[in-house]
């Protein structure tokens, strides 16, 4: 699952929770006698703010901005820029911010347990429905015709005692309890309740939610806003059919009564559309005051569409700043490509973009402490940078070369330390080698620490190898781990190619060249470390 997937979920499921807090209001505001709103109305605006909640999180991705909000979760290519293993896919782990703090965890951890929680709650929820559908297939196939109309069928069933409606590819069903079959009146009254279920194409409308529940299981809005759902549909049937004039209120209120009394051990299906809905009393008891005191609300359009955009204009600023919950740091082979295409052009410098430069490019890129390592060592090239570029310049040099202290001590002009195999100042030469290049070093002054010697040094040390190999790779592996190896290394494998060397061992700092090839490419792409 890729991460804009990943952000497109937790997007929706957050965009579902304003869903149903929209349609909450929709229902307190428009249930009032003063600004009571048509529940038809109330209704579409709820599907509205359903499909809307489903949607934006895809329109999103078009225009996101990742400066609004910080991440609250980051995919890192390893735990550290230390790590030995940084190129093992089993190392990339995710971090979580939380308050001030971050803790992480193994990626394919939190991937087994989403997948687990996510199938465990699509099972359950594909059990129970199964078990509802193969109900309704019984109560069906058991059932009486009693009437056909083009694609509508009314059947009449001893095993149910709550009218209901069901539609399945090109058959409308109307099931009634036997027991109804003695009150012609009632069973009129049922037959236009569930008819006008399916005029309203509520017995349609039903799947798409059940499958909202299926892809939201744990998301406890998802839920009620299907309950919610399905008692806008009664209000809507009742409002309906009283609205025509041809059915009395209290005529009615008495069919849903008697229903309802008749109905106490029924058990409520998702699949279909009752008359009795949830069945929930309190329910019951709102749809009998609405039938006799409310009547027909306002069909005006403005108060529901005011309240329903003001609601999509939240979740649409909602998707915008947390689209990119979720931001995925590591670096491609892909994306390594883009990088060599933006860094070749104007340059004549052999970039290469192989495995193990991008396995360096994660390590940099990839990791939180690498990331920082690279901010913190083009801020400080800030301070040598017009020196550095002048002598490479003065040397006739690719700028390329300012990839090499950045690597080498991270633009520290480094103090000597006490193992004597390892160099000082910016370009960390060694004491050898740096006599070699006519800077002194001796009880009372080391000028490796002297970034304008220094760099004229290092400037001819690897301007010389390059006249030696006629090769960058060569020269830039070479300053690493000296000309004698380099050489061995072409005699040993027969071949130039610097990363042939490489992977027979002739290097000094493991992953040297391709550290140094990454921190090439990183100056050359600068936004990415933004």
């Amino acid at each position: 699952m890729t991460v804009h997937a990943v952000n497109m979920y937790l997007v929706a499921n957050l965009l579902l929770l304003l869903a149903a807090v929209g349609v909450a209001c929709l229902r307190g505001v428009g249930g009032r006698s003063i600004t009571a709103i048509a529940y038809r109305r109330q209704l579409q605006i709820a599907y509205v703010l359903t499909i809307a909640a489903v949607m934006l999180p895809s329109l999103s991705l078009l225009s996101q901005r990742e400066d609004w909000l910080p991440k609250n979760a980051q995919i890192w290519s390893g735990a550290s820029m230390g790590d030995a293993t940084h190129s093992s896919r089993d190392t990339h782990r995710i971090g979580f911010s939380v308050a001030s703090s971050e803790v992480s965890a193994p990626l394919y951890a939190v991937r087994a347990v989403t997948t687990g929680l996510f199938v465990a709650g699509a099972a359950a929820f594909l059990i129970v429905i199964f078990a509802e559908a193969m109900r309704i297939r019984r109560i069906i196939v058991d059932a009486q015709t009693i009437a056909t109309r083009r694609r509508v069928r009314v059947l009449s069933s001893q095993a149910v005692r709550v009218p209901f409606s069901l539609w399945i590819p090109g058959v409308h069903f109307i099931v009634l309890p036997a027991d109804l079959i003695v009150s012609p009146a009632d069973i009129r009254m049922a037959i236009r309740h569930e008819a006008q279920h399916h005029r309203q194409l509520d017995t349609r409308v039903i799947y798409a939610y059940q499958l909202l529940r299926l892809l939201f299981f744990w998301n406890p809005a998802v839920h009620w806003l299907n309950r919610s759902i399905a008692e806008l549909q009664e209000f809507s049937c009742d409002e309906a059919l009283i609205g025509t004039r041809k059915v009395s209120p209290q005529a009615y209120c008495r069919c849903l009564l008697q229903v309802a009394e008749s109905a106490v051990s029924q058990r409520v299906t998702s699949i279909c559309v009752s008359m009795l809905g949830s069945a929930a009393g309190s329910v019951l008891r709102r749809r009998v005051e609405a039938l006799l005191t409310r009547g027909v609300a306002s069909n005006r359009r403005w108060p529901a569409a005011a309240l329903g955009a003001v609601v999509l204009a939240t979740m649409a600023g909602t998707a915008m700043a947390f689209s990119s919950t979720i931001q995925d740091r590591r670096i491609s082979p892909e994306q390594a490509q883009r990088m060599l295409a933006v860094a070749r052009r104007g340059s004549d410098f052999p970039f290469v973009a192989n495995e193990p430069v991008v396995a360096q490019l994660n390590r940099l890129l990839g990791t939180p402490d690498g990331r920082a390592f690279v901010r913190a060592s083009l801020r400080r090239m800030q301070e040598h940078e017009a020196l550095i570029t002048a002598a490479i310049a003065h040397y006739g040099l690719p700028e390329e070369l300012m990839a090499v202290p950045a690597i080498e001590s991270g633009y520290r002009n480094l103090p000597p330390s006490d193992d004597a195999r390892r160099g000082a100042g910016l370009w960390m030469f060694i004491e050898p080698t740096a006599r070699r290049f006519g800077l002194v070093i001796d009880g009372n002054i080391d000028e490796r620490l002297n970034v304008a010697l220094e760099t004229d040094a290092a400037m001819r040390m690897i301007g010389g190898l390059y006249e030696h190999f006629d090769d960058w790779g060569l020269a830039l592996l070479a300053y690493n781990t000296g000309e004698r190896m380099v050489d061995e290394a072409m005699r040993a494998t027969g071949s130039r190619n610097p990363w042939r060397a490489v992977e027979q061992g002739f290097e000094n700092d493991p992953d040297y060249l391709a550290r140094v090839m990454a921190m090439a490419l990183i100056m050359k792409n600068p936004a990415l470390i933004e």
